[in-house]
């Protein structure tokens, strides 16, 4: 049997959807480790298998080999390294390559996209820009801020905290609306993903 030839991005309008967080248990319910949380039900809702990609991340192709879904296990500092081996790889732009990450500026139950621009205090999309040299790849913030904790809680104790009860289930809501919206991404494109999601929250539901 002839060996199916891999698609290259550049002509085929290949999409790379990265979530960005800390493997292994000790991570695995950190409020750091939301884009893993989307991107392991993204997988979930398509009905895909994750195996070991080229690099140090874990990959799983959707059915048309249109999108790749991504796993980093280079934690979430060093986010930056499978982000470049996987573009490298496959070919792929960063414009076409969407982050899923964490946002300390954004209330838990909210999400929006964003077109490029600076990492802001995130260590991981630090770490992406830094590796590829650009800062021109769209990402899909995902609130985690609460009440009470900028008096109660350092930015690093807090991100590496675990979600309570009741934030779960807040959680639990978000995800397949965040689920949805990366579809539309995929599917559609930037420009109509924002204009559907990025004034959308819980409380609108």
């Amino acid at each position: 049997m002839k060996k199916k030839a891999r698609k290259s991005p550049g002509n085929n309008n290949v999409k790379a959807v990265i979530g960005l967080g800390n493997p292994g248990n000790r991570y695995r319910s950190t409020r750091h480790n939301a884009g893993f949380l989307l991107l392991d039900a993204l997988t979930v809702r398509h009905h895909l298998r994750m195996k070991a990609g080229k690099g140090e991340y874990m990959i799983a192709l959707s059915d048309d080999e249109a999108t790749a879904y991504v796993k980093p296990l280079t934690y979430m500092n060093k986010s930056g390294t499978a982000a470049r081996d996987l573009l490298r790889h496959y070919d792929i732009m960063p414009e076409d390559m969407l982050i899923l990450h964490d946002d300390l500026d954004l209330s838990l139950g909210k999400m929006k996209f964003k077109d490029g621009g600076s990492a802001g205090t995130h260590n991981g999309l630090r770490s992406v820009i830094y590796a590829l040299g650009s800062d021109a790849f769209p990402r899909l913030k995902i609130g985690i801020d609460i009440e009470g904790r900028r008096e109660n809680w350092s930015p690093e104790d807090f991100v590496l905290s675990r979600f309570s009860p009741l934030e779960e289930k807040v959680l639990e809501e978000i995800i397949p609306l965040a689920s949805d919206a990366v579809d539309v991404y995929v599917a559609e494109g930037l420009g109509s993903a924002m204009n559907r999601y990025n004034q959308r929250s819980l409380k609108q539901e």
